[in-house]
């Protein structure tokens, strides 16, 4: 088993304690469970998670310190899906090979689904990290940044205007540092407070997370373009040849941000090398 998949099953372990601790002895309740558990543990890479483990490590922070704080972001991000797939939004019947949340329990109950799993979010961190309850605040204020209005949600409201609409290279831009970037900047900002590092590191971490999820974008972007290119992505807007040059400039201004926070080798560094050449 590679660390990657050691890291994957560590943080699944994580998840299924925290599901398990809901009661659901209603039928409405374990329906309602049934729906919040199918899209949190629906599979996917757990690219966030293991990025955020990997920090830990670099920053000699044991994992059951930002299990909780990763745990929280991916519920985000299930939410964000559950919602996402719905008729009234991308109408989407398929989500990773299987039938999306609402084709399976209704559209109803997928959407208290991803209600429940948004407030639970700031729930478990609240009560992970009530023993210190100014870091506690200040992640909750970091969640909130990016899930909301200045961040995944804002970006999913420019996403629907790029349909209608050509947006400018600075407006796609934006959009991908909104609805994806922005979970992949707060999952490296928020391991470096809970490691109780400097305000500097805090903040290099910070713009690592921001760059890394760029490339991530970038790189998706330019293999979903191989075959044909998807009116409204960048490389539509300002072609292959200048998204490649965007995507290496963007892992150079991650490597960068690495470097002031100390770290020159490792796993980290690995994955933007990754990113840069990646074929999946």
């Amino acid at each position: 088993m590679s660390h990657d998949q050691e890291l994957v099953g560590h943080f699944e372990e994580y998840v299924t304690s925290w599901l398990n601790q809901f009661p659901a002895d209603h039928r409405a309740l374990k329906e309602l469970w049934n729906s919040m558990k199918y899209s949190l543990s629906g599979g996917g890479k757990r690219t966030r998670p293991v990025l955020g483990l990997r920090v830990a490590e670099a920053l000699d922070t044991p994992r059951h310190y930002v299990l909780p704080w990763l745990t929280a972001i991916e519920i985000i991000h299930a939410y964000s899906l559950i919602h996402d797939d719905l008729p009234c939004m991308d109408n989407d019947d398929f989500r990773r090979g299987r039938p999306t949340n609402h084709k399976v329990h209704g559209e109803a109950c997928a959407l208290l689904a991803g209600d429940a799993l948004q407030c639970e979010a700031f729930g478990l961190i609240a009560a992970s990290y009530a023993k210190d309850s100014e870091r506690g605040l200040r992640l909750v204020l970091l969640l909130a940044e990016a899930a909301g209005f200045r961040g995944m949600v804002g970006g999913q409201s420019i996403d629907f205007l790029s349909k209608i609409e050509d947006l400018s290279e600075n407006e796609l831009l934006a959009l991908h540092g909104m609805k994806t970037g922005a979970l992949f900047r707060v999952t490296c900002e928020g391991v470096a407070l809970i490691s109780g590092k400097s305000s500097a590191t805090i903040e290099d971490f910070r713009a690592y997370g921001t760059s890394i999820g760029l490339c991530f974008q970038l790189a998706d972007d330019l293999l979903d373009s191989a075959e044909h290119i998807e009116k409204g992505s960048l490389p539509a807007r300002i072609g292959l040849a200048k998204t490649r040059e965007r995507l290496n400039s963007e892992c150079e201004s991650a490597l960068t941000h690495l470097k002031r926070a100390g770290i020159q080798s490792g796993p980290l560094v690995e994955l933007v090398h990754w990113n840069q050449t990646r074929k999946v």
